[in-house]
């Protein structure tokens, strides 16, 4: 019955949509691994936001896989925030927080340094990865208004990048 819903759910999302022909045509692949028997689902690196704050630019991509080639819904999709920040290092305290209209959630995330992202200027780059549970991102594409704070700087999804996080979702099916 859960299932039928969440499906029900996603498709009357995608049939409300705007026209997907606004996204800039990003990219959606789906992968499969016959060794490891598993298929990945991820989108091309979004542009988020370009400078902005102590921010140069900020990039978001989502991924999930699944056993097999058979289609089968993610029980969790990895949600990648990829910043450049004009520093030479980075904020170790750094909360991030996505808030869904209006209400803040937190996920859980795993953080790395990218040294020199921009060639010839002093500034560090970040990669976060927030691993979402499947009911939790049916919320965030579902949302009216989707932004993420990163400390004190916060930026806005668009509806196209909204319905592109909801797109990639169901190319499985």
């Amino acid at each position: 019955m859960s299932r039928f819903l969440i499906t029900s759910f996603i498709a009357s999302l995608l049939l409300l949509s705007p026209a997907q022909d606004q996204l800039g045509a990003p990219e959606i692949v789906r992968d499969y691994d016959p060794v490891k028997d598993v298929t990945t689902v991820r989108t091309s690196p979004q542009q988020l936001s370009g400078p902005k704050d102590r921010y140069h630019s900020l990039t978001f991509s989502v991924s999930y896989t699944y056993a097999g080639k058979e289609a089968a819904h993610p029980d969790d999709v990895n949600l990648e925030l990829v910043s450049v920040v004009k520093a030479r290092k980075l904020n170790t305290d750094l909360y991030v927080i996505f808030e869904v209209d209006g209400e803040e959630i937190h996920f859980s995330s795993n953080r790395s340094a990218i040294p020199n992202p921009v060639q010839g200027k002093p500034w560090v780059g970040e990669r976060m990865v927030f691993g979402v549970p499947k009911e939790k991102y049916v919320k965030l594409v579902a949302a009216k208004q989707l932004r993420v704070k990163l400390g004190d700087a916060s930026f806005d999804f668009s509806r196209e990048q909204i319905a592109l996080l909801l797109r990639v979702l169901v190319v499985t099916h």
